[in-house]
């Protein structure tokens, strides 16, 4: 909906509200706050850049450097059903540890992870007849892009696509690789029906980046970007 015509007095209160870094409670309370560190989205099948609620397309590709992961399986668990086009849709319950439902849930499905029924294998069935969880894994990294490595976004690898992460990180290690010295190309499968991501190794970090990625692996935004500190205020 368009919004036309706001009253001076309401103008007013907008403006002193974006000065002064205010937000409302009510609306947090019903749409909530998103996600307050930059981020990556394959919404509709396109990598995304999004930061401050701004989303920048990149496109089917996108070159980055993996500098850090949260060592734990993490979970999340919607509602509704999936729509693949869906932008900020927040999860009815989730887990950054995988152990017990993050303090920000209003209303859990379980107080522990592994005791839930949505975290049961055959808890949900695919089209396909495969048996799966309503309580979806996933993990969280932290990257930078390869043409700027200057700043940390976060990007969650849904559960088709942890099994090639793994491989990818194996095949690094084989030649004794590490993956924060790689440019690594995320792509999609285009085989697949949904937005699953693939993992390519692109080329080496130049030299003169090495010590930049080294201390933003160590950062407080690599650990917010991995959901194991909390976003600052």
């Amino acid at each position: 909906m368009a919004i036309t015509n706001v009253p001076a007095h309401i103008a007013n209160r907008i403006a002193a509200r974006q000065s002064g870094g205010a937000k409302s409670a009510l609306a947090s309370a019903i749409i909530g706050e998103g996600s307050n560190y930059p981020r990556i989205s394959i919404r509709a099948g396109r990598y995304r850049l999004v930061e401050d609620g701004v989303e920048t397309p990149v496109g089917v590709s996108l070159d980055v450097i993996i500098i850090a992961a949260n060592p734990r399986t993490s979970k999340v668990f919607y509602s509704g059903a999936f729509d693949p086009n869906a932008e900020g849709v927040r999860p009815a319950c989730f887990s950054n540890d995988g152990v017990r439902p993050d303090e920000s849930v209003a209303s859990p499905v379980h107080t522990s992870c592994a005791d839930c029924p949505n975290n049961v294998l055959g808890s949900k069935i695919l089209p396909s007849g495969a048996k799966s969880k309503l309580c979806a894994d996933q993990r969280h990294l932290a990257v930078v892009p390869a043409a700027d490595p200057n700043k940390v976004y976060g990007l969650a690898i849904p559960v088709s696509a942890m099994k090639p992460l793994r491989d990818y990180f194996k095949d690094l290690n084989n030649y004794g690789i590490n993956p924060e010295e790689t440019i690594t190309e995320l792509g999609f499968d285009a085989q697949a029906s949904y937005p699953k991501i693939t993992f390519t190794q692109k080329g080496f970090v130049p030299e003169k980046a090495l010590p930049r990625i080294d201390l933003l692996a160590q950062s407080d935004e690599a650990k917010i970007a991995t959901r194991v500190m909390e976003p600052k205020d």
